[in-house]
């Protein structure tokens, strides 16, 4: 009994670890002295995981306390953001950016003949013809882009199975490497992590005119009520497929919303 004592202390040590590097999600918004910051750039510098700001500079990213996440944009100074306990839930954390002066290499002006007519200066344009996969008609082209989660999922099984005639599917050996070293599922993952925020954000644009107006969810908390739908056990991608059925899902949660932030929403308001 004495012998086994140490090992159980060190289970429960290594769930201890285990329970304290499991990271949440951060609601933030990104600013500036005047208004939001759109397509702002997000990363997590301790996982490498990021993201990007919506139209409305809001995001949302795993993190736990400690954690760093740098917030940069084109004609703003870089931030570091450190994360706290106190940051982490469905609260709304407002990161905000300065500006800086950015200057532009000299330009030089050549003379023309250009008249400043659509009709005749159309003609003095000379214009090439844009070479790209279409143009060249290599394979595969006009194909869908693959978003940069799909790509390296796409890479690390290692491409398309091979058919071969009387052997059936031949896996590649990257797809059988990286699936016992865990790597495809850690792919697989960060996958449905960039799914998930692409059906946040088709509801945040299709619907927020009906979530602020009709289900009188308050602006502030208009970024944490679309990512408390999306990730309600009941909720399911196809309900984005039919208008009335998410609206009428839409009703059903934004009262369940309210019941868990009262502070904010007065019984006449339900």
């Amino acid at each position: 009994m004495i012998k086994q004592l140490p090992i159980t202390l060190l289970l429960l040590l290594t769930l201890q670890i285990t329970a304290q590097e499991k990271r949440k999600f951060i609601y933030a918004s990104v600013h500036d002295e005047v208004a939001s910051v759109p397509k702002a750039h997000i990363i997590n510098l301790n996982t490498k995981q990021g993201t990007f700001t919506n139209d409305n500079g809001e995001f949302r990213i795993l993190a736990k306390p400690n954690d760093s996440l740098q917030i940069s944009f084109v004609g703003y100074e870089t931030k570091i953001f450190k994360v706290e306990s106190k940051h982490l839930g469905i609260q709304q954390n407002k990161i905000e950016l300065k500006k800086v002066a950015i200057e532009l290499d000299e330009v030089e002006i050549k003379e023309h003949n250009l008249l400043g007519y659509i009709s005749s200066d159309t003609k003095h344009i000379k214009t090439e013809k844009e070479i790209n996969a279409e143009s060249l008609n290599l394979p595969y082209a006009g194909s869908r882009i693959l978003t940069p989660a799909e790509r390296r999922l796409y890479t690390g099984m290692g491409g398309r199975p091979l058919k071969l005639e009387g052997f059936g599917f031949i896996l590649s050996t990257d797809y059988i490497i990286n699936s016992i070293s865990g790597r495809l599922k850690k792919l697989k993952k960060e996958k449905a992590i960039e799914d998930s925020e692409k059906r946040t954000q088709h509801i945040g644009n299709n619907y927020r005119v009906y979530i602020l107006h009709e289900l009188k969810i308050i602006p502030e908390d208009l970024t944490r009520f679309v990512y408390f739908i999306e990730n309600t056990n009941d909720f399911s991608p196809s309900l984005l497929a039919d208008k009335i059925t998410m609206i009428s899902f839409l009703k059903l949660k934004s009262d369940e919303f309210k019941k868990l932030n009262p502070q904010n929403y007065k019984p006449n308001q339900q």
